[in-house]
């Protein structure tokens, strides 16, 4: 079909336009918690959209660096309160939770913490309760140490880590750690004994949100609403996080 040279002009400039937005794919900043579940969502994403994207990310400070200098990043998953007081994220959409874990050194015998009694009993026969320290900011830190506050564990012995809770397992100092639970379970130097008992509320709220520096930020809320689609609630669950509802 022959077309006017005009028109023939026009479409290959649209086509050119078209094109690097086609091809550029997303990036994530997601810290290590969150990672495993939104590492298996984006291959989701990408196999239906064919947009590819990058997790990223890393520690708590690093994302915050990365957002400051601007860097590249479209979409950013961090907990609530993290998320709430960045002014480079916008948008922000509740994720769902990711509970604390509760682990030992690989090789100890793995106790039992499926109730609140046998849990609070772990702790207090522990040797020492790893968890991260709360004045670094991270909430994991600020829900644990909340938690051991409260009557039923004035007399656990904490261990406050600077960085990894199983810092401290691994070093002698405690018998016990509790860390987000996605962490310890990919993690082969320790025995995941399960997650810290619901009735104490040690879970961490996260929400996804849009980074200022996105270069598409409506193929960024695209894959934010894929992330906190009811039929995604499985894979999340799979990697430790449970979306609101989802039970």
């Amino acid at each position: 079909m022959w077309i006017p040279r005009r028109f023939n002009a026009a479409l290959c400039a649209l086509a050119l336009l078209a094109a690097p937005a086609q091809a550029a794919g997303l990036t994530v900043l997601a810290p290590a918690s969150a990672a495993p579940g939104a590492q298996a969502l984006a291959a989701l994403f990408t196999a239906q959209t064919g947009v590819a994207v990058t997790i990223s990310g890393g520690a708590r400070d690093k994302i915050f660096a990365t957002l400051k200098a601007g860097g590249p990043a479209d979409v950013v998953l961090l907990p609530s309160t993290d998320i709430a007081e960045l002014p480079t994220v916008s948008g922000m959409t509740p994720l769902g939770r990711i509970a604390v874990g509760v682990a030992v050194k690989a090789g100890a015998p793995v106790p039992d913490v499926s109730t609140p009694e046998k849990f609070r009993n772990v702790l207090l026969a522990a040797r020492g309760v790893a968890y991260a320290d709360p004045a670094a900011g991270t909430s994991a830190g600020v829900v644990i140490d909340r938690m051991l506050s409260a009557p039923d564990f004035k007399a656990v012995r904490r261990v406050k880590v600077a960085g990894l809770a199983v810092t401290g397992l691994l070093d002698g100092r405690a018998s016990i750690a509790l860390q987000m639970l996605p962490e310890l379970a990919g993690n082969k130097d320790v025995a995941l004994a399960g997650a810290v008992p619901e009735a104490y509320g040690a879970g961490v709220d996260f929400s996804a949100g849009i980074a200022a520096s996105s270069i598409d930020a409506v193929k960024a809320l695209g894959f934010i609403t894929f992330l906190t689609d009811p039929k995604n609630a499985a894979v999340w669950k799979a990697h430790g996080l449970e979306l609101p509802g989802a039970h």
